[in-house]
């Protein structure tokens, strides 16, 4: 049984430890580049590839759920595929990719379970993850799709197939698809 957070309770260190993810998120935000383009080697084919310049937004939003703390870096929306050439995977509408830290806060090794994190538009719809464009965006060692060693942060992208045109709002960020979960804002 996953514990809800209660910020009224917590010890001095956990809210250091927060603050460290929050910076640890700047860091991340401002060591890539202006093209909008991910540091991990990932091959994103899109009509509008410059993100950045066509709505692509860093952000610095954290929400917690158990042991997890999840960081939004960032929001890149109007990418049509994802992948090599040969196993591209092209939207329904368009993808919205949201760079996140995923830091496991807690003893023991956790995972981060993709199907369960939801993004929602400002009209209150909310989206899940699509699996296998996630396999080519977090392709790198560590991975959210693996564990998450106690006392570790691992950084990738979540990525959305939202219909085209979508403002998205906020993240449902969940430790698994039984907890809680937290709501971040991303305006």
């Amino acid at each position: 049984m996953t514990k809800s957070l209660n910020t009224a309770r917590w010890p001095w260190p956990a809210a250091v430890t927060l603050g460290v993810v929050a910076l640890g998120s700047v860091a991340f935000a401002v060591s890539r580049d202006g093209s909008g383009a991910s540091a991990a080697p990932v091959a994103v084919v899109s009509a509008t590839a410059s993100a950045r310049a066509e709505g692509g937004t860093r952000l610095t939003r954290v929400g917690a759920d158990g042991a997890l703390i999840v960081s939004v870096a960032g929001l890149r929306c109007g990418v049509a595929a994802i992948g090599p050439a040969d196993l591209r995977q092209r939207a329904g509408g368009e993808f919205c990719l949201a760079d996140v830290a995923v830091e496991n806060a807690g003893q023991e090794p956790r995972l981060f379970d993709g199907s369960a994190q939801r993004a929602v538009d400002v009209h209150g719809r909310a989206y899940a993850t699509d699996d296998r464009s996630a396999a080519f965006l977090n392709d790198r060692v560590p991975s959210l799709l693996d564990e998450i060693p106690a006392a570790t942060t691992v950084r990738g992208v979540l990525p959305f197939d939202v219909p085209a045109g979508t403002r998205l709002s906020a993240l449902l960020v969940h430790e698994s698809a039984d907890s809680r979960g937290a709501r971040i804002a991303l305006n």
